[in-house]
């Protein structure tokens, strides 16, 4: 029997769940008919466990109800984000990225071959080098090593750009990235800098700061990526007149995304397309 886990694997399910226990927090457990009862408890758990700060339990003559009580004016951090650090990962993956990093630590470069076989006599690790390869392109694409080829040959070395190194560079950088934590949409970014040069944003406080939207943050990443590449999505839409009939609850639509907006009084994110969703 599988036991229970802060990890998530996927953020879709526990999205669903944190923002009703957020927006809603009138909801008791019967309330939650789409999935079973274990995994209503499994993700009530997660969510006490990121946000335990600010959760509320109310008894009513229904059940306990679970809500999340949040005054953004009166917070240095959004504690939201707490759900983005909970993915899960294997043993493998957490051994490689130490390990790959303390290798490269140096200076030197080497080539994927030579970093499998130095995994294997330095820590006794062995992974093929088809999926070392794989793990160097992926670092290499979110610049935390640099890839230089010699004739057909790539040799990988790590980035010598650092936070601490940038910010001795530039002065206000730090103050920059503490602001940028707290500023959606992707403040998630700046907070997961900040905690790993050991810092925390003590100098800004927003008093309408729409924490919520950062749940979306994944799909808006998605969203803006169509329209830089200039291809269409598929939306899944649920609109509230549909639950009138039991054998359609969505609509799939294909549009092209044109323009984001979002609401300075609210803060909710409206999406316009080239196409009409609804017919």
């Amino acid at each position: 029997m599988s036991t229970f886990s802060e990890l998530i694997k996927t953020f879709s399910r526990t999205r669903d769940y944190v923002r009703d226990f957020f927006i809603y927090g009138c909801k008791v457990r019967d309330d939650f008919k789409h999935k079973s009862s274990r995994t209503y408890d499994d993700e009530r758990r997660r969510t006490e466990s990121w946000l335990g700060d600010y959760i509320n339990h109310d008894d009513s003559k229904r059940g306990r109800q679970i809500s999340m009580s949040v005054d953004s004016g009166h917070i240095t951090e959004n504690p939201l984000y707490q759900a983005y650090y909970a993915k899960s990962f294997t043993d493998n993956d957490i051994k490689l990225h130490f390990f790959l990093i303390d290798l490269l630590a140096n200076g030197k470069r080497f080539t994927s071959q030579e970093l499998t076989n130095l995994l294997f006599r330095k820590y006794d690790f062995y992974l093929d080098e088809k999926t070392i390869r794989t793990k160097l392109k992926e670092y290499t694409d979110e610049g935390i090593f640099i890839c230089e080829k010699e004739g057909r040959t790539p040799y990988y070395r790590i980035s010598p750009d650092t936070f601490d190194e940038m910010s001795g560079r530039y002065p206000g950088l730090k103050d920059a990235v503490r602001f940028f934590s707290e500023i959606q949409p992707f403040g998630v970014i700046g907070n997961s800098i900040l905690k790993s040069c050991d810092m925390q944003n003590d100098r800004f406080i927003m008093k309408h700061n729409y924490i919520a939207r950062t749940l979306e943050d994944d799909i808006l990443l998605d969203i803006l990526e169509a329209m830089r590449s200039e291809r269409s999505v598929k939306l899944k839409i649920f609109p509230a007149r549909l639950y009138l009939s039991e054998n359609t609850k969505e609509l799939n639509r294909t549009c092209v995304p044109m323009k984001i907006s979002t609401s300075a009084q609210t803060g909710r994110r409206y999406l316009r397309v080239r196409t009409a969703l609804i017919p």
